[in-house]
């Protein structure tokens, strides 16, 4: 069976987790990880806090690692998340205002959204996005 690593806490840092605890202005989150080393702290088990503060078992033990790794700032922050890929390149951005500023479109004297996007096999919101974050506004 694991046993779940002891917290030691010194006053001043007990003091900060209580403040944090209790705190009327202090996000909800925060004040719920400040419990769990509080209660970590008093000798509980992850499974006997995760009851407590209605959490999982695994999330008490990744703040119970955070807080031995790094203490109460550890507790303040999220820990970064990689987010989705983004669909649009620099390659593929700049290919479109490039053929929007130098090529011109065979039926019509400028491109349109549309006509851009079934040239480049884009969707038209794709094409009127990219304008927009590069300053070209349609039918100029």
């Amino acid at each position: 069976m694991r046993v779940a690593e002891a917290i030691e806490l010194n006053t001043k840092t007990e003091r900060a987790l209580r403040t944090l605890s209790n705190g009327r202005r202090v996000e909800a989150r925060v004040q719920q990880r400040a419990r769990i080393i509080l209660l970590a702290a008093q000798g509980w088990q992850n499974k006997d806090i995760a009851v407590e503060v209605k959490l999982d078992r695994r999330q008490v033990a990744l703040w119970r690692r955070r807080f031995i790794d790094d203490g109460v700032q550890a507790l303040l922050r999220d820990a970064p998340r990689t987010g989705r890929t983004p669909s649009m390149t620099t390659a593929l951005e700049s290919h479109i205002v490039r053929t929007t500023l130098e090529d011109q479109p065979h039926a019509a004297s400028q491109w349109s959204s549309r006509s851009l996007a079934a040239y480049l096999g884009l969707s038209a919101t794709t094409i009127r996005r990219v304008w927009e974050r590069n300053g070209i506004k349609p039918g100029l």
